[in-house]
């Protein structure tokens, strides 16, 4: 099971950079190329025209030099009002929409918020294992009556990234999503292509979803995480800082990790699916990969030569456990969903999952 550390609050450090005046050779002081030496001495006439052309070109040089630096002053002049006038964030790094992404263009979002049922159907679980690890004998988790499906993640995890299209596809056949953003993993962690859930809405009368994005794609906090989703994730992931995982891995995590889906305290998974960490694996989709229309619209059609470069069959198998998952615990609605062959394979497979409590 493949998974990103949780967020601390803390980037990671950078490599190392070279001092001032170091330079990237490994020898001593600056070498001197050649041996220069002074121009011969001229006489009469022709030394006197010397003298007259050196100093020219020592005015040309100087008036060159306080040129540039009168540049230099104006340029670092516009930086300073640019950032005293708020026009660029402390906190973004590089830019603005790293500490806040822009909503998704409506292309991006409905061509993955509108898979037919038979691209669910077609697909199945292709014999991909459950990346669910089952509870037995906890509290229901619940949120206005509703059962409630908590994912906490961050904008820089590339696994989180392609868990996203997963969670969006699947919990649309469940309900709306709205104010979806877009974004990529961090530019370090592969700068995979992405949605993210920083201040969208979900509505649905079957599953209340709760996403939180605990930090930006530079790994600076962003979402604080509430309390009672803290309790889960260490309950039902790990301890971040011991690095232990939690007995409901059931040996399926090396460590807690991100992403974090709880869906009712019954099915709870920390990290990508299996399907899922081949296609990071993969690299198809780093450094912006096909982009993100294109790879909604591969989700969409699986079988279009994008979809197949890009295992866009992965995706769909996700979308099908988590939809098994909620048809589990909200009473098997809607029945147009949750009977599908797609979900109901899922489903079968859920089942010979041995719970641990």
């Amino acid at each position: 099971m493949a998974s990103t550390k949780r967020p601390q609050g803390t980037s990671r450090p950078g490599g190392a950079s070279r001092g001032p005046g170091q330079s990237a050779s490994t020898g001593g002081g600056p070498r001197r190329l050649g041996g220069q030496q002074p121009p011969p001495r001229r006489q009469g006439g022709a030394q006197r025209r010397y003298e007259r052309a050196r100093q020219k070109s020592t005015f040309g040089k100087r008036f060159g030099w306080i040129a540039v630096g009168v540049v230099l002053a104006v340029v670092i002049a516009l930086v300073v009002v640019k950032l005293t006038s708020g026009g660029s964030s402390a906190n973004s790094g590089t830019s603005a929409a790293d500490r806040n992404p822009v909503a998704a263009p409506a292309a991006e979002v409905n061509a993955l918020t509108t898979i037919p049922a038979s691209v669910f159907n077609t697909v199945g679980v292709a014999g991909q294992p459950a990346a669910f690890a089952v509870t037995a004998n906890q509290p229901r988790l619940t949120l206005g009556g509703k059962p409630r499906f908590v994912y906490e993640g961050a904008e820089y995890c590339p696994y989180c990234a392609v868990t996203r299209y997963s969670i969006v596809a699947a919990l649309s056949r469940f309900g709306t999503f709205s104010g979806l953003k877009k974004t990529s993993s961090g530019p370090n962690d592969l700068n995979i292509p992405t949605f993210s859930f920083l201040g969208s809405h979900y509505t649905s009368k079957y599953v209340a979803f709760t996403p939180y994005e605990a930090a930006d794609r530079l790994q600076k906090p962003l979402q604080k995480v509430p309390a009672d989703v803290n309790s889960l994730y260490l309950k039902y992931d790990g301890d971040p800082t011991t690095g232990q995982p939690s007995k409901f891995a059931s040996g399926m995590w090396q460590s807690p990790g991100i992403p974090f889906l709880d869906i009712a305290n019954k099915y709870v998974v920390a990290g990508s699916s299996p399907g899922l960490y081949g296609v990071v694996s993969s690299g198809v989709l780093q450094n912006g990969g096909p982009g993100r229309l294109a790879i909604a619209n591969a989700i969409h059609s699986p079988d279009s030569p994008t979809g197949k470069a890009i295992q866009a069959s992965q995706f769909i198998v996700e979308a099908n456990y988590l939809a098994a998952a909620i048809c589990d615990v909200d009473g098997h609605a809607p029945a147009s969903v949750c009977a599908s062959p797609g979900v109901t394979a899922a489903a079968k497979t859920l089942a010979t999952v041995k719970p641990v409590g």
